[in-house]
């Protein structure tokens, strides 16, 4: 029973993991969708500059103008490589006196979303909403905005209040928000694509629509002093190669990295999957080797000493075949036990180990895969049926009347069966 359930539970728990492991490095990254990033280099331009201090440096010179980005678009076009675009962009604004003030002294900032799935690309990572809604960036509305908690706190703002701020070209034009959300973001915010490093609790998100509306894009083409961080959406992985040749190729120098984030996000969370799937194959393979030998020397020591029991049967007149059919039972009843639990085990925690590995992949056993284990069980229960038989077929019907010791080594003070019968007739 033990030997069963142990390779049973580890038999379906084994392929069905093993199964995860091989979509997850198989049809699953194939079927990935590329999200193309270009970013500065920070560290290369660093490494080439004299000034070693990062913060002394205005990253704003290496941001893209629109006109870039046309190019850039172009050429892609060019090399019949689909794309769908997300793009954000990002303004300083100034504060306006006895309105919202920033935190910490720092400036404000205003991002435009082009659209709810460029908002999960921001400059500053993704973002949660804990009070309020979150941007309709399909919604004409040119006044909603979502600000920081932190930028809330401090000026004791709340849902529907609205806030002012200036145009940082000229600061008496002043523009108006209505405050829809407050939000955090989901980590720890790292440096943006480009321009210079945003402050987070200063960070105020508008859509698109609104961002133009209110005048903080330039008109002029050519004009790179906003950050605009493009995403591009790609069709297939092959396509992601050809991506980083062709914008290599159309001008895009060294200093710029090109990367996929939801690609590298993904071959991250698979990492523990992937450690255990490596080890899968031979770990089954010793688990059956091992539990394979373990149970035929089950059988043997079982089946071995039934020798004087199969010939009494004989002796009472029961078959063979009905012996071998009991020998089976006796086998096959713990086992099926033993099996029955494993897989019930097997099926109902694979799911949960699995998700605790990665969250990218599914791991409830397939039904293919538990029809197999049932099969393989089944064909195990025949197997333990015919050994039965034919140990019961193979006993010698001689040995019911063969002597129990030899002649030679009966001792001589012994009393024979003669001695023996006449003493018994006397009494």
């Amino acid at each position: 029973m033990l030997v069963s359930l142990i390779v049973s539970a580890g038999s379906l728990f084994g392929l069905s993991a093993r199964y995860s492991y091989e979509s997850a490095i198989g049809p699953i990254y194939q079927s990935l969708s590329p999200q193309a990033r270009v970013a500065v280099d920070r560290q290369k331009v660093l490494s080439s500059s004299a000034n070693k201090d990062a913060s002394q440096i205005d990253w704003n010179t290496y941001n893209f103008s629109w006109k870039q980005w046309t190019t850039y678009a172009e050429a892609l076009d060019s090399a019949s490589i689909q794309f769908t675009p997300m793009y954000d962009e990002t303004a300083k604004v100034a504060a306006v006196d006895g309105q919202i003030q920033p935190v910490d002294g720092s400036t404000l900032t205003v991002t435009g979303f082009y659209d709810s799935d460029s908002s999960k690309h921001g400059p500053l990572g993704s973002y949660t909403v804990v009070d309020g809604a979150d941007l309709k960036t399909d919604d004409a509305d040119q006044s909603n905005a979502l600000i920081p908690k932190a930028l809330a706190d401090k000026n004791g703002t709340k849902v529907g209040d609205t806030i002012t701020v200036a145009m940082s070209s000229d600061t008496s034009k002043t523009i108006t928000l209505t405050v829809t959300g407050i939000y955090t973001n989901d980590g720890a915010a790292g440096d943006p694509a480009f321009g210079n490093t945003l402050d987070p609790n200063n960070a105020i998100y508008v859509s698109y629509y609104t961002f133009g509306s209110l005048g903080l894009s330039p008109t002029d083409e050519d004009n790179n002093t906003n950050p605009v961080n493009i995403v591009f959406k790609l069709n297939s992985l092959a396509d992601f190669s050809t991506f980083e040749s062709t914008l290599r190729k159309a001008g895009l120098s060294d200093d710029y990295t090109i990367s996929a984030p939801n690609v590298d996000d993904y071959n991250r969370d698979i990492i523990p999957l992937r450690q255990l799937g490596e080890k899968l194959t031979p770990a089954l393979i010793a688990l059956w080797s091992v539990c394979g030998v373990l149970a035929a020397l089950l059988i043997v020591w079982t089946l071995a000493r039934r020798g004087e029991e199969i010939g009494y049967d004989i002796a009472m007149g029961v078959s063979r075949p009905r012996i071998g059919w009991q020998f089976a039972l006796e086998l096959i009843l713990p086992a099926f036990v033993g099996v029955l639990a494993g897989y019930l085990a097997a099926g109902f925690g694979t799911g949960p180990i699995v998700a605790k590995l990665t969250t990218e992949v599914h791991g409830t056993p397939l039904s293919s895969l538990i029809w197999q284990c049932i099969w393989a069980a089944l064909g195990a229960f025949v197997v333990l049926a015919i050994i039965t038989w034919i140990r019961v077929a193979c006993y010698r019907t001689t040995t019911l009347f063969a002597a129990r010791t030899h002649p030679d080594t009966v001792d001589a003070a012994t009393p024979d069966a003669t001695d023996t019968d006449n003493a018994a007739k006397e009494n």
